[in-house]
């Protein structure tokens, strides 16, 4: 299997390197846009949410995705939305001539490399505020630092030029976030500009109509993903999960607890028996949370970028980094001291978890305080506008 993914994966930097050349003689036109986003695999993140306000607000504007899911091309035409494939006839041409492409993850996956010429603007919305370090911050990943993928990355630089492309513009949400992308990319800092993320303006503008009084409060947990393909890490058993006793527990407080889950750590078969058959624990089934990030009372993670952005909804977050001594310089090292940025109750297992649950349901304000400072720390723009401030420093540029 690896090595029909390697010739596939030549075989398609064949075709990126003809049409990079190619592009070099297609005229641009100002009015296409192309999007992108998580590898070319899903719908989401900021590309998403900045995709769709540019639809909405900008109709002068052709936005065009671009994605090798052809469940996410099929969809978001039943929409109303124009989307393409990887490497079809029409995607193709459309993409040589956009002016400007906008990525969250990778700009060799999330569209294709051959679209980026030093005549297609790039920009970068990234995918969240780095607790953990990364790219060239990062001295602990396993990936970046074997020597054989640094040759492979090397190599394929050398053979796709469209590889080496650097973007033209990142967005950030602070100074904080912008500090550490030029640290980590090796990135000019005048280059990222300060905006706010596009994903976070759901927050405000659902914000009341999805949180409102309702009796059941609602909380998730959004625990960072560990291990790799063929490895797992389990959050449940060794820390004391015992799915009877947190469903009735939860029962008690009135209160339904999402899981969302990387699938490399889902539980074992048979808690995962006893999690669908539980009355308030649910796994959490849809693919993008931040559309419903504002509906939850609290959130409880360990180390997961997610808790920057819930700081926006000024609700309580629970800390719960079981692995914490085993995690951070071993796993992954992280930007700040844990404490000083994590505002909220810590958790060392799961029954530390429902005293802390049960603490944020009978008192929401004990940190509310410390929220607002991380909070003001981190976002330099608390409101609904920041898909037309990245609007707006685009437009800069074209």
């Amino acid at each position: 299997m690896k090595l029909l993914h390697l010739l596939k994966e030549a075989a398609l930097a064949v075709f990126d390197n003809v049409f990079y050349l190619i592009s070099f003689f297609v005229h641009k036109n100002n009015n296409i846009w192309a999007f992108g986003s998580m590898f070319g695999t899903r719908y989401a993140d900021n590309s998403k949410y900045f995709f769709e306000y540019v639809c909405k607000h900008h109709p002068e504007i052709r936005a065009i995705w671009f994605s090798a899911n052809p469940e996410v091309v099929l969809s978001l035409r039943s929409k109303g939305y124009e989307a393409y494939r990887f490497y079809a006839p029409k995607g193709i041409l459309l993409a040589l001539r956009a002016r400007v492409g906008f990525i969250s993850h990778s700009s060799v996956r999330d569209i294709r490399p051959f679209v980026f010429t030093r005549a297609t603007v790039l920009v970068n919305l990234w995918h969240g505020i780095p607790l953990k370090r990364i790219a060239l911050d990062d001295n602990v990943s396993e990936v970046r630092n074997k020597r054989f993928c640094r040759y492979l990355q090397w190599l394929s630089q050398l053979l796709c030029p469209g590889f080496r492309r650097q973007a033209d513009m990142f967005t950030a949400a602070s100074a904080e976030d912008q500090r550490n992308f030029a640290t980590a990319f090796n990135f000019p800092i005048e280059r990222i500009k300060i905006t706010g993320y596009p994903r976070n303006d759901v927050i405000f503008n659902r914000g009341a109509d999805q949180h409102g009084s309702v009796a059941v409060k609602k909380g998730i947990y959004v625990p960072t993903f560990r291990g790799k393909e063929n490895s797992s890490f389990d959050f449940f058993d060794q820390f004391g999960f015992d799915v009877k006793a947190v469903d009735s527990f939860l029962a008690t407080k009135n209160t339904h607890l999402y899981l969302k889950l990387h699938h490399f750590n889902f539980p074992t078969q048979p808690i995962q028996g006893l999690i669908n058959a539980a009355e308030n624990i649910f796994f959490y089934a849809h693919d993008d949370i931040y559309e419903e990030l504002a509906s939850f009372d609290f959130l409880i993670t360990d180390f997961s970028s997610i808790y920057f952005d819930f700081l926006l909804a000024q609700r309580p977050i629970i800390f719960a980094p079981f692995d914490m001594a085993g995690f951070a310089g071993n796993v992954r090292q992280l930007y700040y001291d844990y404490a000083e940025v994590t505002p909220g109750p810590k958790a060392h297992n799961w029954p530390e978890v429902l005293q802390c649950i049960e603490g944020v349901i009978n008192n929401p304000d004990a940190y509310s305080a410390e929220l607002k400072t991380v909070r003001d720390r981190f976002h330099c723009y608390r409101d609904a506008d920041s898909c037309q401030r990245v609007y707006a420093e685009v437009m800069t540029l074209v």
